[in-house]
């Protein structure tokens, strides 16, 4: 009877900590792009309850049954072990083991604990509003800013539009992720009611605005990435006489515009104007892309990459170690604003962890996309295209930021990959467990 008793307790700890978990990364969710402080909070509280699921009896699917399964797990194995040794002959190992503990693995966590919570419809129901909730709440923050010249969430000035995030920068990093996402959720047909697609759209629209407001060129280009992606996988499941439709909707519009009298063309074309900032308009930063000069953000960056790139030369099969890109830049400067973070994710992790760290980082994302990419073709789930797309717009965006370093963002990138994994193992599962 004593043994039975303990048996059911510790279900229900594990049901207990199980719960705590997931609520805490709902929370999570909704609190990232406000408060760095309630991120790190939520984190660590999900992952001490992890924990004590499995010191209560919890047992997964792999790796001594501590794990869940998952397609990345191997390549995601390799990962750490590569990184663990860039730790191992780090220029500062006690900075480095710090790195790895409190901040590697801890992210890798935050995936792993996605999909082994994430495990019924109800509660992927209930993550999306979280994130639905936290956009609301952002885009007002975010109108407040541009109407007001301050949001009222963390009292940031605006140049660029920033809202609740410390930089423009990082506002569009989380833009477009989160837009992708609702595009996919908005594309997901009778799983939607009425008045949640009108919210979305809604959202859309002001967040679509917002990222232009941000003058974030990466995140544009990350944006047009996510797009292509989305309409080149969607049109697929498309009969062929809608394909047309569109092809020929497309071409009369050109043609339309072309013919259109010149006052009216004028007003169109107006549009690549619109001038958020008193000194600049969209065509400006656009074409400011291809402006090299002295004091320019193109220039600033290019010079910064050159000393990465110096730094990889030097450390270039185990890296300079983890966490230790500020401390090695310094001798590595080569103008005044110099020997800093590189405004390239990927430069950064072939530095602190070498060549072979970015190559196994790499083939985690080449086993994610086509895993979902092979899920999407064969399930059409909109939604599942939608995290797709915002992953890839994200990762066009970080070749040019220090996105994968920033602490809301990259814990961002790693909910988002086990958002994905989550939501094709969950309908997988229950493939499998109807028969199918």
């Amino acid at each position: 009877m004593k043994i039975l008793e303990l048996v059911m307790d510790k279900k229900r700890l594990i049901l207990y900590c199980d719960r705590v978990i997931f609520v805490s990364l709902c929370l999570l969710i909704f609190w990232l792009p406000i408060s760095k402080a309630v991120v790190e909070s939520f984190t660590l509280s999900a992952f001490v309850f992890w924990v004590l699921k499995r010191v209560f009896g919890y047992r997964a699917e792999s790796l001594w049954r501590m794990l869940p399964k998952t397609g990345l797990n191997i390549a995601l194995g390799i990962c750490i072990l590569i990184t663990a040794l860039s730790v191992i002959f780090s220029v500062d190992f006690r900075l480095s083991l710090r790195a790895f503990f409190g901040k590697e693995l801890k992210f890798l966590a935050i995936y792993f604990m996605l999909v082994e919570v994430v495990n019924s419809s109800q509660r992927l129901k209930y993550i999306l509003t979280a994130i639905i909730a936290s956009a609301m709440l952002v885009t007002a923050d975010a109108v407040m800013q541009y109407s007001r010249g301050v949001d009222f969430l963390m009292r940031y000035k605006w140049d660029r539009l920033t809202a609740s995030f410390s930089t423009a920068n990082g506002f569009a990093g989380w833009l477009i992720v989160i837009i992708p996402l609702f595009l996919g959720l908005l594309l997901a047909g009778k799983a939607v009611n009425r008045g949640l697609k009108a919210l979305l759209m809604v959202l859309i629209a002001l967040l679509s605005v917002c990222l232009l407001a941000t003058y974030a060129r990466g995140a544009w280009l990350g944006f047009i990435m996510a797009i292509v992606l989305m309409i080149g996988y969607a049109a697929k499941s498309f009969s062929l006489k809608v394909r047309l439709l569109c092809l020929f909707t497309g071409v009369g519009l050109i043609a339309i515009f072309l013919f259109l009298p010149q006052p009216i063309k004028s007003k169109v074309t107006a549009i690549g104007r619109l001038n958020f900032r008193s000194y600049e308009t969209i065509n400006l930063r656009v074409k400011s892309v291809l402006t090299i000069e002295e004091g320019g953000s193109t220039l600033f960056r290019f010079k910064l990459w050159k000393e990465a790139l110096r730094i990889i030369r030097d450390y270039n099969f185990t890296g300079c170690g983890l966490n230790t890109y500020s401390i090695v830049a310094r001798d590595y400067k080569s103008f005044d604003r110099g020997g800093i973070y590189p405004h390239n994710s990927y430069l950064q992790k072939a530095a602190e962890t070498g060549l072979f760290g970015l190559a196994a980082f790499f083939g985690i994302l080449f086993i994610f996309f086509k895993i979902g990419l092979r899920y999407f073709n064969q399930k059409k789930d909109y939604l599942a295209l939608g995290l797709l797309s915002g992953i890839l717009a994200f990762l066009v965006h970080a070749f040019f930021d220090t996105h994968l370093y920033s602490l809301q963002l990259v814990v961002l990138f790693w909910y988002m990959l086990g958002l994905t994994i989550a939501v094709i193992k969950l309908e997988t599962d229950s493939y499998q467990n109807s028969g199918g």
